[in-house]
C-alpha cells in the first residue's frame, strides 16, 4: 500500500457552528488534496455536524470514524492512517494562511523533525486572548518547558506517534501535553505560520479559570490524572 505524506485527524462532537469553516479552510490548503485522508472522529454528535460533513465528501477525502474524548478520538482516527505525518486538529480551527500546513510539513521534512506546531491567533477574541496565545507561542519557541504542541495543531511524524504509544486515553485534559512533551526538544519546532481558533473556552469559563487549568496541566502530572470530563460539558454560546 502506498504511504501517503499526510493524514488529518479531527475529533469532534456537536460542532455544527464550526466544522464547515474548518473543512472550507482545508479545501484552500495546497497541502490538502483529494488524496489526503481526513479522519473525523465523531463522539456521537446530535446536532447537524454529520449532515454538514456529508456535504464535503465530494471535495475532500473524508471518513467519519467513532470518537470519544479527544485522546480516544485522535487514536482511533490515527489507526486508519498510513502516512508519514499525521496532523491532529480541533474542529474549530482554521489555518490562518494559505500555506500553513505546507510550511509545517516542509519544516518537518527539511529538519527531520518529529513534531511541528504553529502560532495561534484568536479570530473573535480581544487583546487578552491574543496576548495569552502570544505568550504560548513564545514559550513554545524558546522550549522553556521542552517540546509542546496544543491539540489545536499537532503535526507529528507517525513513527514517533506510534513509538510513544499515541495519546493516553486515561487523560481527559492534557493528553496533548502528555504526548508531545515526551518528544525530544531537538526534534520539535514551531512553524512561522499560524492557525485561527475561537475564544469560546475563555468566554464560557473565564480567563482565570481557563488559564489555571492549562497551567496545572503543564505543571502537575497528578492534575492530569484527575477526572476532567466536566471540562467537555461546558456549554458554548
Amino acid at each position: 500500500m502506498k504511504k501517503e505524506l499526510l493524514s488529518i485527524v479531527i475529533p469532534c462532537k456537536n460542532e455544527e457552528k464550526y466544522i464547515a469553516n474548518t473543512l472550507n479552510a482545508l479545501l484552500m490548503q495546497p497541502a490538502v488534496t483529494f488524496e489526503t485522508p481526513i479522519l473525523i472522529a465523531d463522539a456521537g454528535s446530535t446536532d447537524k455536524t454529520r449532515e454538514i460533513i456529508d456535504r464535503y465528501r465530494a471535495f475532500l477525502n473524508i471518513k467519519v470514524v467513532p470518537g470519544g474524548l479527544p485522546a480516544k478520538g485522535r487514536n482511533i482516527g490515527a489507526s486508519y492512517t498510513n502516512s508519514e505525518f499525521i496532523l491532529f486538529m480541533d474542529a474549530d480551527i482554521t489555518p490562518g494562511e494559505p500555506n500553513t500546513i505546507l510550511e509545517a510539513l516542509n519544516l518537518a521534512r527539511a529538519r527531520n523533525l518529529d513534531l511541528v506546531s504553529t502560532h495561534i491567533h484568536s479570530t473573535n477574541g480581544n487583546f487578552a486572548d491574543n496576548f495569552l496565545w502570544h505568550l504560548h507561542g513564545l514559550a513554545s519557541m524558546t522550549k522553556i518547558a521542552g517540546a509542546y504542541a496544543a491539540g489545536m495543531f499537532i503535526l507529528m511524524r507517525s513513527s514517533a506517534f506510534y513509538r510513544l504509544g499515541g495519546f493516553n486515553e486515561q487523560i481527559a485534559l492534557g493528553e496533548d501535553w502528555d504526548l508531545t512533551h515526551r518528544i525530544d526538544p531537538d526534534k520539535f519546532s514551531i512553524s512561522k505560520s499560524y492557525i485561527n481558533t475561537t475564544n469560546r473556552r475563555f468566554a464560557a469559563q473565564g480567563y482565570l479559570k481557563t488559564f489555571l487549568q492549562y497551567f496545572m496541566v503543564a505543571a502537575s502530572s497528578s492534575y492530569r490524572q484527575r477526572d476532567h470530563k466536566k471540562y467537555f460539558d461546558v456549554k458554548f454560546n
